[in-house]
């Protein structure tokens, strides 16, 4: 499992489980096949257009999926608990983050992509705001955009974002358009570590 397309040829074909835009239901395969889109309306490797098109512009160093056997500097290890015991989460660890996730990143550089979404250094005014505003109600509350929840506008503390997790590994961004405030935050920990703080942090944010 060294490619995107190594993914899909694992899985197979897959039908449509609902009317596309009538519904929403979450999909790390839907994510997979996102990324094999990229690479061949782009021509060019999913790691390699998000490089260029993101990374790059948005002033991120220190974001990647590199392969789990090569050298990244201040690479953290990931600590799960299994068994009642901590152990490092090595042996659960794919071949190399993909579209659906697995990446690494720093806060630093999440900061850095919510202010290049937001000043559209990424996107102009128009595509940003079709990324960001919620299409279809999500089980949680709020609506889904385009890889992105958006919620609270009724608190009037609307903010958008997305979290992830697996075992040794947590992280989770929330932005806020009208304040500018934004929450970053990782944790080389078993969920909820880091959506716990974020979380923490949302709740003492000011309303308006």
């Amino acid at each position: 499992m060294r490619t995107l397309q190594d993914y899909v040829n694992l899985y197979g074909k897959r039908g449509l489980e609902f009317e596309p835009g009538s519904r929403w239901e979450y999909s790390n395969y839907g994510f997979l096949l996102l990324g094999v889109v990229v690479e061949r309306v782009s021509g060019k490797s999913y790691y390699e257009y998000v490089r260029e098109n993101v990374y790059a512009p948005a002033g991120m160093n220190s974001t990647g999926s590199l392969a789990e056997d090569e050298n990244v500097t201040g690479r953290s290890i990931g600590y799960t608990l299994f068994g009642g015991a901590v152990h490092a989460n090595t042996d659960t660890l794919p071949y190399r983050g993909t579209s659906a996730g697995g990446g690494y990143s720093t806060v630093e550089d999440l900061q850095r992509f919510a202010g290049a979404l937001m000043n559209h250094g990424l996107l102009n005014a128009e595509y940003t705001d079709l990324l960001t505003t919620g299409k279809v109600a999500a089980p949680r509350g709020g609506k889904y955009a385009f890889g992105f929840f958006d919620d609270g506008a009724e608190s009037g503390a609307r903010h958008f974002g997305h979290g992830g997790g697996a075992p040794g590994m947590n992280g989770d961004l929330q932005i806020y358009p009208q304040s500018g405030y934004v929450i970053a935050v990782l944790a080389n920990m078993d969920p909820p570590a880091a959506s716990r703080v974020s979380e923490f942090i949302a709740n003492r944010l000011p309303k308006n």
